[in-house]
């Protein structure tokens, strides 16, 4: 399920959706997890969230999912923070902050994180009604958010963070060229070495096997969306040999791509 109502982009994920692998967030995210559990990395840090739990993300932080429970369910909301309030309360409330804050995880155990999940909450049922006010009463509800998002302490950007930032940019943006290592560490203004001592600290991978795990969602997406053979999707990702395709998407999905595509049509 997809709502979008004009600035509040509201996605539901379950394991079969929801892609594994790093990216970086250009808006104000909030990640609540209905069902299951998921283990991520926050800027290299490993964090799971189970059922009931949010987390909140500012915008730029590289995120990498690396398991999901086969019964997991989660709602994304993406808000971009400017859209929340007029101008004037904007920049005294909005611009500040921005990219300052970091990442925090809300537990229902706790009283302050319980009141902001059961907000959360509110502002899913009130997006999904039929209603000429259902836009107003979520942007009123994600400003309480908003409000309980500043409040938290300030972080230090960590070390590297843009780096990293930029040499995943890369790729996704190359993702059907054959890419070396030597490209993605002058993305990142790295050298060969230190280009992979920052994929294994932040996402426990290398450059290249990020590269394989990239190409390949790709070609999971290009199998569920469109009707094109496996031989046109191999070519478009720039494979010169179906089996070697076959192979590799065997070894990320552990299954064939016509085994994939079927499974999930």
């Amino acid at each position: 399920m997809k709502v979008e109502a004009d600035m509040i982009d509201v996605q539901s994920w379950t394991e079969r959706t929801m892609e594994i692998g790093f990216t970086t967030n250009e808006q104000f995210q909030i990640w609540l997890v209905t069902q299951g559990q998921v283990e991520v990395r926050i800027n290299g840090t490993r964090l799971r969230l189970r059922a009931g739990m949010a987390l909140m993300l500012d915008r730029r932080q590289v995120t990498k999912v690396e398991r999901t429970d086969d019964s997991f369910q989660m709602t994304m909301l993406h808000v971009d923070p400017f859209d929340l309030m007029a101008p004037p309360l904007a920049e005294q409330y909005v611009t500040p902050f921005i990219e300052k804050i970091g990442h925090h995880m809300l537990h229902p155990a706790e009283p302050g994180d319980k009141a902001i999940l059961e907000t959360l909450h509110k502002v899913i049922r009130s997006l999904k009604k039929d209603s000429a006010f259902a836009l107003l009463d979520a942007t009123l509800q994600l400003v309480v958010v908003w409000r309980y998002w500043i409040q938290r302490p300030p972080v230090t950007r960590r070390h590297g963070q843009e780096r990293m930032q930029r040499m995943i940019s890369y790729i996704h943006d190359h993702d059907t060229m054959k890419l070396s290592l030597e490209d993605i560490a002058a993305a990142g203004g790295l050298s060969r070495a230190e280009c992979c001592r920052y994929f294994s600290k932040w996402g426990d991978t290398s450059p290249l096997a990020y590269v394989q795990d990239v190409r390949m969602q790709r070609a999971a997406r290009l199998l569920c969306e469109t009707d094109s053979p496996v031989a046109e999707v191999a070519n478009r990702l720039g494979f010169t040999s179906v089996s070697h395709f076959v192979q590799t998407f065997k070894k990320v999905h552990n299954r064939t791509p016509l085994a994939f595509r079927k499974q999930k049509t």
